[in-house]
């Protein structure tokens, strides 16, 4: 088990996942976002289906170590209902990958201001 991040940049509606964790996922041409019941966790997998719940991943995303962006307005703003966030600011997610498993799982409740904001 390793650690990752994932951020949530709200006014952008984008979401930038770290590709270390992607890699350690088994660098899938597509992924996707699932959220537990309780709302509590959101997992992060690899996906077959071409549909509106996946996110295609690029190729050229795995030749480098930075993060890999995915515009969703719509999760973006649920998770944000969910958690109470302020759409004015940018979230770090920690999170934990399970290579074996082939999934990493993000702790919403351990969400950190980032960015900008911090200084205000």
């Amino acid at each position: 088990m390793k650690e990752a991040y994932i951020s949530f940049y709200l006014r952008e509606n984008q979401i930038y996942v770290f590709v270390e964790a992607l890699k350690q996922i088994g660098s899938p041409r597509r992924i996707c976002f699932m959220l537990s019941k309780s709302g509590e966790s959101l997992l992060l997998v690899p996906y077959k289906k071409r549909d509106f719940k996946s996110h295609s991943v690029p190729a050229k995303v795995y030749h480098g170590n930075g993060n890999f962006r995915i515009n969703s307005y719509k999760l973006c703003r649920m998770l944000a209902d969910i958690n109470h966030w302020d759409m004015h600011h940018s979230y770090r997610i920690p999170g934990k990958v399970y290579p074996e498993k082939r999934l990493a799982v993000f702790e919403l409740e351990s969400a950190r201001v980032i960015g900008r904001e911090q200084a205000e």
